[in-house]
């Protein structure tokens, strides 16, 4: 028997009616079925000029699938049942392509057995000794490590640089972050030298690039603060989660770095009620700039990967670049922002910003 595989362009109207589209903009490149899969590859325009379709940006586009193990009737197609699901995705974030070596070293900074609060947001932080001293490191991969079942729990993780000048006896304990009682030492915390949000997979440093560790000016001592989303108010939760740093003795050209622009967490930051949009902006200003660059980097950095990063009331995040009163162009954007599905975005071309 012969079974014909019938791939066409199709949209929904606002009462989900499956229509056929007068204007056919996908096309089949390739199409194969066996005991168990039915696979389709086609190709499409990212802009059709077709109103009943989507244009695809470098934006997060949520693809929606359904599907019926029958072959569709005559009276069109059968109703999926739970057959469905969503995904978000970025389809123009291209892959980056692994040059590690599986046998790298790693280290591990994971919380213990931290009792999670039934309350809707908590922030806990632990202070953790980077093992490589003494020599100069790279890393060059960061992975998550999420313990399993509790992928919606642990919303982001953030890496910060401490003084060096504490001692071993910080690692005894965490602490809620953003506390009164909170231990003096998770003041000297201020700089991000790393940041993981929910959705994202590990981030991997580009070829020529890598965090240094292991000299006197790299972090010895870190604080992880992890950001515990627990709307449901879920009583009795341990948590184990945290980061892998995989790390190897051969150099790279560059050391990377972290810039947070944006807005600062705060209560006085509102959004008025009831209104339909409404843009919070933040500024990474000309006077902050100098002052983090101008002595140690005159020639500017190079920007190679942006994450984006809101809460539930997030709907589209810009990243603006202005350069001599100038605006350039955008360094990253999502106008579709998906709270859970927050990944770096890698640069086509490095960008450079100057003091």
């Amino acid at each position: 028997w012969v079974t014909f595989l019938l791939q066409q362009d199709y949209f929904t109207d606002e009462n989900r009616v499956l229509k056929k589209d007068p204007q056919q903009d996908y096309h089949l490149e390739y199409a194969m079925e066996n005991s168990t899969h039915t696979i389709l590859a086609f190709s499409r325009e990212l802009h059709t000029c077709d109103t009943n379709d989507k244009s695809i940006t470098e934006s997060t586009v949520r693809v929606i699938w359904a599907y019926h193990h029958k072959d569709m009737g005559e009276a069109g197609q059968n109703y999926h049942g739970s057959n469905r699901g969503t995904k978000s995705l970025r389809l123009l974030n291209p892959e980056r392509e692994e040059v590690l070596s599986a046998s790298l070293p790693y280290f591990d900074l994971t919380n213990k057995d931290v009792p999670v609060p039934d309350k809707d947001t908590t922030y806990w932080c632990q202070m953790f000794k980077i093992p490589i001293q003494h020599e100069k490191h790279h890393v060059t991969k960061v992975e998550p490590l999420i313990q399993k079942g509790h992928e919606n729990l642990v919303h982001h993780i953030l890496l910060y640089q401490c003084s060096s000048n504490l001692n071993d006896s910080v690692l005894d304990y965490g602490h809620e972050c953003h506390h009164p009682n909170m231990p003096d030492s998770f003041l000297t915390c201020e700089t991000v030298i790393f940041a993981w949000a929910i959705g994202g997979e590990g981030f991997t440093y580009p070829p020529h690039v890598g965090l240094s560790i292991g000299t006197a000016a790299d972090p010895l001592f870190v604080l992880m603060e992890v950001h515990y989303d627990n709307p449901s108010y879920t009583e009795g939760l341990i948590d184990n989660s945290g980061l892998r740093l995989i790390y190897t003795p051969v150099l790279r050209k560059y050391d990377a770095g972290v810039i947070e622009a944006g807005l600062w967490v705060s209560l006085f930051h509102n959004i008025p009620p009831g209104m339909p949009e409404f843009v919070s902006e933040g500024h990474c200003t000309l006077e902050c700039l100098e002052e983090a660059l101008g002595a140690e980097r005159p020639a500017g950095i190079q920007v190679f990967a942006v994450l984006l990063h809101a809460h539930l009331a997030g709907r589209a995040i810009r990243m603006r670049h202005f350069h001599n009163g100038e605006e350039q162009k955008l360094l990253a954007y999502d106008d579709e922002f998906d709270f859970n599905f927050q990944e770096f975005q890698y640069l086509k071309e490095e960008r450079t910003i100057l003091p």
